[in-house]
C-alpha cells in the first residue's frame, strides 16, 4: 500500500485552466491572476489567488458602496442571495464595498472545479447586480 501526498494546486495550473477555459488573463504576481468578462449589463474584473489551502475567485468590488452606506433594503437582498447561492459568497468588505468569492480548497482542485467557480462567479454576478443596485436606490429614496 502507497501512501499518496494530495496533491495542491499551482498558479501554473491556474493558468492552464485559463487557457483551456478560453479567458485571458494577466499574470498579477506569483499567485494571483486577473482577468475580466463582460455580463448582460455590465463588464467585471476577477482576480484569482492560489494560496497554500485555498484557490480564491473574487470580485472585489462589485458594487461600490453608495455615499451614504448600504440601506436595509440592500442589506437583506445581499444576505438573503447569500444564504441561496451555491458555491459564491456575498459580503462587504473594509470599505462597505460588496463583493463575491469563491474559494475552493487548493487539494485536489482541478479543472472542474475551475470551471465551477468561474461559472458561479459570473452566474452570481450578472444575477445580482440589477437587484442589489435597485435595492440600494430603493434605500436612497427611503432616507431622502
Amino acid at each position: 500500500m502507497t501512501s499518496e501526498e494530495p496533491t495542491h494546486t499551482s498558479a501554473a495550473e491556474v493558468a492552464r485552466f485559463f487557457r483551456r477555459y478560453g479567458w485571458t488573463f494577466d499574470h498579477l504576481d506569483d499567485d494571483t491572476f486577473r482577468t475580466s468578462f463582460r455580463g448582460k449589463n455590465a463588464a467585471f474584473v476577477a482576480l484569482v489567488r492560489v494560496t497554500e489551502h485555498w484557490v480564491v475567485f473574487t470580485i472585489n468590488p462589485f458594487i461600490k458602496a453608495p455615499d451614504s452606506g448600504f440601506g436595509p433594503v440592500a442589506l437583506k437582498l445581499l444576505a438573503c442571495a447569500n444564504q441561496q447561492a451555491n458555491l459564491v459568497k456575498l459580503g462587504l468588505d473594509d470599505d462597505d464595498d460588496a463583493f463575491i468569492n469563491v474559494e475552493l480548497p487548493a487539494e485536489g482542485f482541478a479543472y472542474p472545479q475551475f470551471a465551477a467557480a468561474l461559472t458561479a462567479l459570473t452566474h452570481s454576478a450578472d444575477t445580482l447586480l440589477l437587484p442589489i443596485l435597485q435595492a440600494a436606490v430603493v434605500d436612497e429614496r427611503n432616507v431622502a
